[in-house]
């Protein structure tokens, strides 16, 4: 029997983490995701004093599109979530579990120290039991 409190985050996450810039538009967001398969985007910090963003799929979908607006005239900055909630590496996957019970969020991006160096969905956290 697999014992859960063992399983690290950094054991199950994906990587690379996809990285944007707060400033690029929706639609270079949105056309990066379809060309890597992903869907979400962190974004990064503009100093060291900000906190990482988040970009999805629904983001661009609810945000966006259902409200009519152009993808190439919206930034990221404009629709992202930040800060995001993040979970770090050497933490279990009961915890991440937990904490995406607690939020309804689907995936967390995965910290060491303050740097993302991946992230965790649901999916990933499954795989181990399979």
């Amino acid at each position: 029997m697999i014992e859960i409190e063992k399983i690290r985050v950094k054991d199950v996450m994906s990587t690379p983490v996809f990285t944007i810039n707060g400033n690029a538009t929706v639609k270079e967001a949105a056309d990066f995701m379809i060309k890597n398969g992903c869907r979400g985007l962190v974004v990064e910090k503009t100093d060291e004093e900000d906190a990482y963003g988040i970009i999805t799929v629904k983001d661009i979908v609810y945000k966006v599109i259902a409200k009519g607006l152009p993808l190439e005239k919206v930034k990221v900055l404009e629709i992202m979530t930040k800060p995001c909630i993040t979970v770090p590496e050497f933490y279990d996957i009961k915890y991440a579990a937990k904490l995406m019970e607690m939020t309804g969020l689907i995936r967390l991006p995965v910290t060491r120290g303050d740097e993302v160096v991946g992230i965790i969905t649901l999916r990933d956290i499954i795989k181990p039991f399979l």
